[in-house]
């Protein structure tokens, strides 16, 4: 599909993928013969990171900020608003009438995007490391800032505030949440699986020294998959938090 891919979201039969400047529409129906239908014009930046959420795709688009793109037409995709953030937009998650953006040094951004064509920021933390990605569960926002996990409550979107940090030993580059627990892709670290039943005092219970340096993580049931750069995708076994293990992988040909 033509460049670097460093972004997907799959919804329904469709995965929404960014290709350097553009994202992509392909049909995966039938995953054995996925097929392009759309894409957008070029953006401004590099898509970095995508979420879904109704008819819109959001998208971090590095030093473009974050665009809303309506894909109600899967085959005729096209940008409806931006925001551009101050840092390079790295992650996106949204949750109701808010995204949240992982905008590099210049920390976590919450953008109000009830109406897609004018959204606006209105609140911000300018956390202490380099945020790059981020997940949304209730009234907390999830930040791989690299020097760890930052915990922050978003239950008012216009006063975010820290509550609660684990300081991972390498550099988080993702983050997924399920039940009580974060999934911290923590680069040359690997895996790191964090008990935020308590926010203000997250801890962490378990960890896998992936082969190949950790990513991008996303849960699934029992399971993590890890993107784990030159070594392809990794699954690991999270049915006991406390002593994740790999049970099979996937030799990718490039950097995942």
């Amino acid at each position: 599909i033509g460049g670097a891919v460093l972004a997907v979201a799959v919804e329904g039969r469709y995965a929404y993928v960014g290709v350097g400047p553009r994202l992509v529409v392909v049909d995966v129906a039938d995953p054995a013969r996925p097929v392009e239908v759309g894409r957008t014009d070029v953006l401004p930046g590099v898509v970095s990171g995508v979420v879904i959420s109704g008819s819109y795709a959001y998208v971090a688009d590095g030093s473009g900020g974050l665009w809303v793109i309506d894909v109600s037409d899967p085959a005729s995709p096209r940008e409806v608003g931006f925001v551009d953030t101050p840092g390079e937009a790295e992650g996106v998650a949204v949750s109701g009438a808010y995204a949240y953006v992982a905008d590099w040094d210049k920390g976590l951004r919450v953008i109000d995007v009830s109406d897609p064509a004018s959204p606006r920021e209105v609140g911000l933390v300018d956390t202490p490391g380099f945020a790059e990605g981020v997940a949304v569960a209730g009234a907390y926002a999830y930040v791989a800032d690299g020097v760890g996990l930052r915990v922050i409550d978003v239950s008012d979107p216009a006063s975010p505030r820290e509550v609660g940090f684990v300081d991972t030993p390498g550099f988080a580059e993702g983050v997924a949440v399920a039940g009580a627990y974060a999934y911290v892709a923590d680069r040359w670290e690997g895996l790191r699986v964090i008990d935020v039943s308590d926010p203000a005092s997250p801890r962490e219970v378990g960890f896998v020294d992936t082969p190949g340096e950790a990513w991008g993580v996303a849960v699934a049931g029992a399971y993590a998959y890890v993107a784990a750069g030159g070594r392809g995708l990794r699954v690991i076994d999270v049915s006991d938090p406390a002593s994740p293990r790999e049970v099979g992988s996937y030799d990718t040909p490039g950097g995942a």
